[in-house]
């Protein structure tokens, strides 16, 4: 009879079963399974602001130019236009008709303004345009909102941007080239118009260099820049509760702003000012004008003592192109930027006490370590890491365009899972 050696079976019935373990799990990492798939999203590089949104009141050295006699006038510089002193600014004109004729040429420039700033980029894409009908429907709720609240003003300020979003869209949908030839017809209508005004009275010319501006809304004299040097709260109420001067609009030919130096001036609590510091610079954001950022200097800040209230006074010599001066005007007085990775919040884990997320490279999954700078609306934004250059250990940090896990089970560092539609 055969002796049997019982090790010897031993050994190779548990070789057996751990080839067998081993052959599973291979298979196991290599497929994952039916359960094992993952979504990602890439980590993309934004900018979020903590902001204080404020009424602001704008502060010029501000000269308003006038006429001596009634009549049609024809425009020699544009809005915002740097003239010096001597120049001939506007000339007015005297005949039937003569104010008719130059109304319209004003509603032409506006007109051209409009399609000028109406174009786009020749790599638009349908991103983009999704991007700007989210404004026009922002910007129509808007309107609609402050109408149904009696404030007629607000539509007709934003009327202009509202006009010139449904033009880029037209742009973007409709494979337009621009609106040049509309632009060349408005250009030639405004020429003829022009040529009607013949009986030339009187031309307006500045005592001083400045910037030009057609339009003024009788606060000219009441807004000074003067006043900035003892603005205290007495000062500020007087101003916000100021009615404008009746100007004689059909002798008004406009302003002249005698220096880049304006000011913007706001009431704030004193809770928020303990964000803010005299002498820092601060980004402004002005929703009014198409969300047009402005870096002011806290020129200083007035405690009122007999309230929970303080004014602050910015200051600024940047004067951005095409920008309203409409006199009050909400403002976002942002504190501080983040620029980093924004990712979704319940994509974030806590490995070993190390705050990271799971990242997809191929069908490997990697742990990554993130630092959160802030949280906004069930995401996070995280630190910008350094190049390997900077750091020897980045691999081990999240990185711009890195596929970040947002759903997935039983996720560790190294797994080999099943890829299943992303994101992105």
């Amino acid at each position: 009879m055969t002796k049997i050696n019982f090790r010897s079976v031993a050994k190779y019935f548990f070789s057996a079963v751990f080839s067998v373990l081993m052959i599973f799990y291979i298979f196991y990492h290599l497929f994952g399974g039916a359960d094992n798939d993952v979504k990602t999203t890439p980590a993309i590089l934004v900018t979020k602001s903590n902001s204080t949104m404020l009424d602001g009141y704008i502060i010029r050295d501000e000269t308003v130019l006038y006429s001596s006699i009634e009549g049609g006038v024809n425009y020699l510089f544009e809005n915002g236009e740097k003239v010096n002193a001597g120049a001939t600014i506007a000339n007015v004109y005297s005949g039937e008709g003569a104010e008719e004729v130059s109304d319209k040429i004003l509603a032409i420039d506006k007109k051209i303004d409009i399609l000028e700033n109406s174009g786009v980029s020749d790599k638009a894409t349908k991103t983009d345009s999704n991007a700007i009908d989210n404004k026009i429907t922002e910007i129509f709720y808007l309107i609609r909102e402050r109408m149904e609240n009696d404030d007629t003003e607000y539509g007709i300020y934003r009327k202009d941007e509202f006009l010139t979003y449904l033009n880029k869209r037209q742009v973007i949908t409709q494979n337009l080239t621009g609106f040049e030839d509309q632009i060349v017809t408005l250009i030639r209508e405004k020429e003829t118009l022009s040529g009607q005004l013949v009986n030339l009275e009187e031309n307006i010319v500045t005592d001083s260099s400045g910037y030009f501006y057609s339009d003024v809304d009788g606060y000219e004299n009441i807004f000074k820049a003067s006043l900035i040097a003892d603005m205290n709260p007495d000062t500020y109420a007087q101003l916000v509760d100021s009615d404008p001067e009746e100007l004689s609009t059909s002798l008004t030919v406009g302003k002249l702003v005698n220096s880049d130096v304006w000011y913007i001036v706001s009431e704030i609590s004193r809770e928020e000012l303990r964000k803010f510091s005299e002498g820092n610079s601060y980004d402004v954001k002005f929703p009014f004008n198409a969300d047009t950022v402005v870096r002011m200097t806290l020129d200083k800040a007035i405690i009122d003592t007999e309230s929970d209230k303080a004014i602050l006074v910015l200051k600024t010599n940047v004067m951005p192109s095409g920008f309203k001066y409409l006199r009050k005007q909400n403002i976002q007085l942002v504190e501080e930027n983040y620029t980093g990775y924004k990712i979704p919040a319940n994509a974030v884990r806590v490995v070993d006490g190390i705050k990271g997320v799971y990242v997809l490279n191929g069908n490997t999954v990697s742990f990554k370590e993130i630092v959160v700078l802030a949280e906004t609306d069930g995401f996070f934004i995280v630190k910008e890491q350094p190049t390997y250059i900077e750091d020897e250990f980045y691999y081990k940090k999240l990185g711009l365009y890195d596929n970040v896990i947002v759903s997935g089970k039983d996720l560790y560092d190294g797994k080999i899972v099943n890829v299943s539609g992303g994101d992105s």
